[in-house]
């Protein structure tokens, strides 16, 4: 299953409205490869309190990238 990871800045710290889109990275064939991409990409946003990036997939159909679910009070 190919991960991709996804995000960019957000409208504010609730984070559901997507202002600008990131380029999305991968695909990766591991968790582990997108892990580490997220890790990279999230450092070197650290600072900036509306950027948020998060690990996809796409399913077997082939649709597009799907982020994980959250539980709603996750703390990212």
């Amino acid at each position: 299953m190919p991960y991709y990871v996804t995000g960019g800045r957000y409208a504010d710290t609730t984070f559901r409205t997507l202002l600008e889109a990131a380029p999305t990275l991968g695909p990766f064939d591991t968790h582990e490869d997108a892990l580490e991409a997220w890790r990279q990409r999230a450092r070197a946003t650290i600072d900036y309190a509306t950027v948020r990036y998060q690990i996809a997939w796409r399913d077997d159909a082939g649709g597009p990238p799907v982020p994980a679910p959250h539980a709603p009070d996750a703390v990212a």
